[in-house]
């Protein structure tokens, strides 16, 4: 590999060929893939209700601008509350689902007497 210290700077090195790299290892691979399946499942579940707002605003004008809680219209709240909400789930899922997988690939990888040192670089 490489024989140099690696150096955190702001500055630049130069550039890298990708077509140069070497294929990523198995291991790698499934959790990259693993990695994009889940981000666009959990991905389209909130664009599905993002676009779902215009939707009831055009069909729905009485319910979608009816006050709400506090003097907000129901849009207002799933816009903001309902929306934030969302986002937090969503991300509290995708980082336990990798982290799910990279225990599952930790304990599938490393021999027995490692894995109590198992963290290190591919954990993170």
């Amino acid at each position: 590999m490489l024989s140099q210290e690696y150096e955190m700077t702001d500055q630049s090195r130069g550039t890298v060929d990708a077509g140069s790299l070497p294929p990523l290892d198995k291991e790698t691979r499934y959790i990259m893939k693993s990695e994009l399946r889940t981000g666009l499942g959990l991905s389209s579940i909130y664009y599905a209700f993002i676009l779902f707002i215009p939707i009831i605003n055009w069909y729905m004008k009485d319910f979608a601008f009816s006050q709400f809680w506090g003097g907000m219209s129901v849009t207002w709240f799933l816009t903001t509350v309902v929306g934030m909400a969302m986002a937090f789930l969503i991300a509290y899922i995708h980082t336990k689902r990798y982290e799910k997988r990279l225990a599952r690939y930790d304990a599938f990888s490393s021999p027995s007497e490692e894995q109590g040192n198992s963290r290190g670089g591919n954990s993170a």
